[in-house]
Formats: structure tokens, sequence, C-alpha cells
């Protein structure tokens, strides 16, 4: 595996710097940012000199290999299909929030699980999931889905109706999928930072920038979807989705879409060693930069 960052330039100075310590990247520029590999030698050079000016928000990328993904036995789910709500659905969305009591998981902060969910308009083919807005980690999937998941009898996950807003009935066709089946609490490694910042809703809170990890025994016998026990899923409190690797299988082979799949890497392995040898690097490098931060993850 390799850690790649992502450099996002505060101002034009940053960029310059990029441009003329590391062309290379800077001709392959994606979104205004620089793809810059942990051992590409020219990476603490543009961050040294960016002190002289605004400096990056450092983005991390962990890739591993096809042979390390077939060493996994976790995968964390990861949107890749939003399905808008009304503002009519963000109300009664938000009521069914309030509703959910937030409750100690065994993490640092509490969790809550959100049901009684409501779409005006589904817009899913049958072999999709759909994350419901662009602020919960809560799923819609179409019959196609849920009926590949009840073949495989996956446990750890139950199917909730979908209330359509302007009918007051379900929606045929479509369920928001549900656990309740709980991880213990993740790894806090190199990979985990505490934010400071000005707004009271992050500051003080642990923030996700590279995989979920645990030990061996904490895997071992999860159902096949789980929720974690922190809300790495934003500031309402949403646990994330941890799922066997079957799930993934079952989702590759019968071509559904909607997730991608990132490793959550058991720190019984060797592969973790490596994972976090190679963050230990790069928290040093951002460390000790007085302009440059890391950004992004989950929280």
């Amino acid at each position: 595996m390799k850690l790649r960052t992502w450099l996002y330039p505060l101002d034009e100075c940053s960029a310059e710097i990029v441009t003329r310590l590391a062309p290379l990247a800077a001709a392959e520029m994606v979104n205004g940012r620089y793809l810059l590999d942990l051992d590409d030698p020219a990476l603490p050079v543009v961050l040294d000199e960016a002190e002289s000016v605004k400096g990056f928000w450092v983005s991390v990328q962990p890739v591993f290999s096809s042979a390390e993904l077939r060493t996994v036995t976790h995968f964390e789910l990861v949107c890749r299909k939003l399905i808008s709500e009304t503002r009519k659905d963000f109300e009664w969305n938000n009521a069914a929030k309030d509703k959910a009591p937030l409750f100690n998981a065994g993490g640092e902060s509490p969790i809550r699980l959100l049901r009684d969910l409501t779409l005006t308009h589904i817009r899913l083919k049958p072999n999709m999931v759909g994350g419901i807005g662009d602020w919960t980690q809560e799923y819609v999937v179409g019959s196609g889905v849920a009926t590949a998941f009840q073949t495989a009898n996956l446990s750890g996950l139950s199917f909730l109706p979908v209330r359509n807003a302007k009918t007051g009935t379900p929606h045929e066709g479509f369920s928001q999928i549900f656990s309740e089946s709980i991880l213990k609490p993740a790894t806090i490694d190199c990979s985990v930072e505490r934010i400071n910042s000005p707004f009271h809703e992050e500051n003080g809170r642990l923030r996700h920038l590279g995989c979920l990890s645990y030990a061996a025994a904490e895997l071992e016998h999860t159902e096949d979807f789980s929720r974690t026990s922190e809300p790495w899923g934003g500031w309402h409190g949403w646990p994330l989705w941890v799922v066997r690797a079957k799930v993934k299988e079952i989702f590759t082979e019968q071509k559904l879409r909607g997730w991608v799949f990132g490793p959550v890497l058991n720190t019984n392995t060797d592969l973790y060693a490596d994972y976090v040898r190679q963050w230990e690097r790069l928290s040093r490098l951002v460390m000790q930069c007085t302009k440059s931060k890391f950004s992004s993850g989950r929280w």
C-alpha cells in the first residue's frame, strides 16, 4: 500500500510552488488539487517552501494493491449516488432525526440510528443504492438489491418502508436499510486527529483521515452489516456502515451500483503495520508545518 496526498493550494503563491518544484503534479491537477505520493521527494520540499505563503489543505488517499484488498475481511460503505430531498422531505427527515435519541455506543461521542424517512421522488433503478440527501448516512435500496441481500441471507440487516411525502404511503420497490448491530470502538491511531476549530460543532471532535481499523478479535464475529460506535458520519451523530467482504462480493458479482468499498484494516496484520508507518511519516511532515493542515476525513 501507499499513501497519496492531495494538496489544495490556499493562494496563488502556493500553487506556483507546486508548478516550480513538482511540475508533473502540476500538469495533472484535478479539481484544483495536486497529487503527490508520500514517497515523492518533492512533497516535503513543497510543504516547507509553502511556509512562506498560505500553504495547503492536505487530504490523504490510501491506495492498496489487488492482492492486499483480497486479504481484507471488512469494508466501509462509501456513497456514490445521492437521492435529492425536497424541502418538505428535509423537514420530515429532520423531524425524524430529532425523534431518534442519541445514545452511548462505546465511542467518544454518542450516535443515533435514523428511521421513518420520507422522500417525494426516488430515482433509482432496481439494482441501485442511493444515499438519502447529502447530510445523512442512510440508504435506500431498489428491489433488485433487496432481493440479492435477502437471497444471500445477510445478517445484521432489516428493510424499512420509505414514505412518499405526497401520498403518505410507502414507496413500492424501495426500502431503507437499517441495522442495530454496533461495532466495538475503532482503533485510534495516527490517522485520527482531534480538530482545533473556531466552530463549536466541530472543535475538539475526532476526525478520521484514513481507514477504519480494528483488532482481529473485534471483527471476527460481526454481522454482515454493522454500524460504527462513533459518529464518523457527521455532526448529527451518524455512524458509518461496515460490511463483511461477502457483501462486496455480492454487490460486484450481481452488478449492483451506488457504493464503493473502503478497506477496514485489521490491526494484527503486516498491512496495518505498513499503513501506520506511512501515516507516521506523513503526520510528522504535516505537523512540522504552520500553514499546511490536514483536511477532509470523517467526523
